[in-house]
């Protein structure tokens, strides 16, 4: 926040500067342009600068039009308006709304349609873009701070997991707070990912963002194994195999971990529950019942990473 602080002070100041040793009229409207384009990353505002030379080129055009033939009144530039604004939404360029209204004024105010004032005018707006990309490709690299996040929420997966064998095995002494700060950790993290990969013109650093948006859904999962362990109240030899499961999983996850050999185990486990005894009373069929969909949300966990492990085409 500070570093963006920074930014927005000199980006402003440096802009009013060079339009000022430049001579323009109404330099300091070149530090308010980078003040609205200075944006959180590098894409974003290289995005917006597009948008708005679009917008600003369309509101010079039709500003100049309506002026000449209608003269430079209050009444003349209400209408630029209600004709501009509605053609900036409909070609949603929305964004540069703010600016390209402003510069018309700049005509407004200069009572004539000359190459000068358009030069003037449109100067201040390269100059003001210009000032805050070139601010804007100094982000602070987040990369190591993004992994050691990846590798907390891995960790914590693993104590839920344990929990969740716990859970299973009778201990019902758990509740649902560990999960709302874990949650939060997780949104916040994939904030910090997504805000990276923006500030990297040339280069794809999405995968971060994608892991971690697996790892949320994965997440929900396991809310929902928690819940269904929390279910169980009677011992059964399914769910001994599924505490052994559960921990195996908890002690083999990890980012290089494709999964293959988890959902091979997961294959074995349902074949010996299916190869078991018929439940012999209405509340064990309803812990069967449980079990197994305790073992579809497993497996399901475990997939995501499998299907996420192949979409790169590598062992993560």
């Amino acid at each position: 926040m500070l570093v963006r602080d920074i930014k927005l002070s000199l980006g402003a100041m440096t802009g009013i500067l060079i339009a000022h040793f430049l001579g323009l009229n109404s330099p300091l409207t070149a530090g308010i342009i980078v003040l609205l384009s200075l944006r959180k990353t590098k894409r974003s505002s290289v995005d917006i600068a597009f948008v708005r030379i679009k917008s600003v080129m369309l509101a010079l055009v039709l500003a100049s039009s309506i002026f000449l033939f209608f003269g430079f009144t209050v009444y003349a530039f209400s209408g630029f308006l209600f004709v501009y604004i509605p053609l900036i939404l409909k070609l949603k360029l929305e964004d540069g709304l703010i600016i390209g209204s402003v510069l018309s004024t700049h005509l407004v105010n200069a009572s004539t349609i000359d190459f000068g004032i358009l030069f003037n005018t449109t100067a201040l707006f390269v100059i003001g873009v210009s000032v805050a990309i070139l601010f804007n490709l100094y982000m602070p690299d987040m990369t190591k701070k993004i992994v050691k996040n990846q590798r907390y929420i891995e960790d914590r997966f693993r104590e839920i997991l344990l929990i969740i064998a716990a859970v299973l095995r009778g201990d019902k002494d758990f509740d649902h707070s560990i999960f709302i700060e874990i949650e939060q950790f997780i949104d916040d993290a994939l904030l910090r990912a997504q805000t990276n990969d923006d500030n990297y013109l040339f280069t794809d650093m999405s995968y971060d963002a994608r892991y971690i948006r697996m790892r949320k859904l994965q997440f929900y999962i396991l809310k929902r194994m928690f819940d269904l362990g929390c279910k169980i109240d009677m011992d059964l030899i399914q769910a001994d195999l599924m505490v052994g499961l559960t921990e195996d999983f908890a002690h083999s996850l990890s980012e290089f971990n494709t999964g293959e050999e988890m959902l091979e185990r997961l294959e074995s486990v349902s074949a010996a529950c299916k190869d078991g005894p018929l439940p012999k009373s209405r509340s064990e069929f309803e812990n069967r019942a449980i079990l197994f969909q305790y073992l579809n949300e497993l497996r399901h966990m475990v997939e995501l990473k499998r299907e996420f492990s192949s979409e790169y085409g590598k062992k993560v």
